[in-house]
């Protein structure tokens, strides 16, 4: 599956605008279940089971490519939870319900990209020149060191 995924997402990363590769007329394939409707994703969360797993297995698939194609990029959800992006997919897609998934999940990642892990040490990039704050769960790993 990931490897249907990965022309799509490096068609549509919105990160690098000279490398987007798509066709003469400005477009390109999109598989599964990014190429269905929000509407047709928030259906299927209100169904549940098989249906909603197809949205989730893709969003999956999506991710991890994503992770793998872009440069200095770990993880793109950083200290975002999946359950989280789940739920600003959802309101997105109320908003607007006739645009593709596929363009919902490039716009997710958009947005959840200046604070993705660029590395496997979970550091969010530094926006300036202090240094980050730990986040909660990291505080409590030390005080559980001490």
């Amino acid at each position: 599956m990931l490897i249907r995924i990965l022309p799509v997402l490096m068609s549509i990363l919105v990160f690098q605008p000279n490398a987007v590769a798509r066709d003469f007329e400005d477009g390109y394939a999109v598989y599964g279940a990014g190429a269905q409707a929000c509407s047709t994703y928030l259906q299927a969360i209100k169904k549940g089971g098989k249906e909603e797993d197809f949205f989730i297995d893709w969003m999956i698939g999506y991710l991890s490519a994503f992770n793998v194609i872009m440069p200095n990029t770990y993880d793109i959800l950083g200290e975002t939870d999946f359950a989280t992006s789940q739920r600003w997919l959802e309101n997105h897609c109320r908003q607007y319900p006739r645009e593709l998934f596929v363009n919902a999940m490039a716009r997710l990642t958009e947005i959840l990209y200046p604070t993705r892990y660029q590395s496997g040490l979970k550091k969010p990039p530094v926006k300036d020149n202090k240094p980050a704050k730990p986040t909660p769960a990291l505080k409590d790993v030390s005080k559980a060191l001490k």
